[in-house]
């Protein structure tokens, strides 16, 4: 089997080492931070300096908007979750003024989802500089939680736990790049791959998922492509190349095109 890219993959704002800033102002949720190589959907944390030698993450951040005539982006700002620990005590600091954001920490790391071992070996073979973290570790995990079906809360769950910062999805003859821990779509990049019979829930060498006895995602998938790209509108509902790119595949009258939200653009 070969696969084809027909348009470079972009990595370059992803391969980058983490981009730590300062806060340029807060108000309530959202911070303005001065950094051009950022894009909307990725994310951080923001980390407050008591001292030369004493510090803290006290916040998530996940870059709203970009102002590119600027160099500013607007980045929203909520309760950290990377360290919970309910029996140890958590600060109640919010961000403020001069606190570091740091953004696309764990984006070296990566977790690929892709319908059979074919594709998942050329696509870790051709992007670079990325530390791969196998799909069977993510296979064990779905199982621990009984979910056959991974939901976006399992990919942000095991992605925060395990300090993985992108996920790529191979679907529909593209490749899906997004943030691990919110799903935010970062690129679109046009692939094609031989037709081969895909794997469900994605290519893993686990041999089975348990399924838990009720509730969400504890039955088996049965289309690999249409769950994935709903997931992915799902969470990005603004985002218009994705509009126009399930338009030009499905057609005018899919029901995938029910999830955008593009009154505003």
């Amino acid at each position: 089997m070969r696969i084809w890219f027909f348009s470079l993959i972009c990595l370059g704002m992803l391969e980058a080492s983490p981009i730590s800033v300062p806060l340029l102002d807060v108000e309530g949720e959202r911070g303005t931070i001065e950094a051009p190589d950022v894009k909307v959907g990725m994310s951080g944390f923001v980390v407050r300096h008591f001292d030369a030698t004493h510090s803290s993450i006290i916040a998530n951040a996940r870059v709203e908007q970009v102002n590119s005539s600027t160099n500013r982006a607007t980045v929203h700002l909520s309760p950290y979750d990377g360290l919970k620990q309910n029996s140890l005590p958590s600060g109640l600091w919010n961000p403020k003024k001069s606190d570091e954001v740091v953004i696309a920490y764990d984006y070296a790391r990566a977790l690929v989802i892709a319908p059979n071992d074919d594709t998942y070996t050329m696509l870790t073979k051709s992007i670079q500089n990325v530390e791969w973290v196998h799909p069977d570790t993510y296979a064990t995990y779905l199982s621990h939680e009984g979910h056959p079906t991974p939901l976006v809360e399992d990919f942000h769950r095991f992605c925060t736990s395990s300090s993985v910062g992108l996920l790529f999805i191979q679907s529909t003859d593209t490749l899906f790049t997004l943030d691990c821990k919110n799903f935010a779509l970062l690129q679109i990049a046009p692939s094609q791959t031989q037709t081969k019979e895909s794997m469900t829930p994605f290519y893993t060498r686990v041999p089975t998922i348990r399924s838990a006895w009720w509730g969400e995602g504890s039955s088996k998938l049965k289309n690999y492509d249409p769950y994935y790209l709903e997931q992915i509108a799902l969470k990005n509902p603004k985002n218009k190349e994705l509009y126009e790119l399930t338009k030009a595949k499905f057609g005018e009258k899919s029901a995938l095109l029910r999830h955008f939200d593009l009154k505003d653009q």
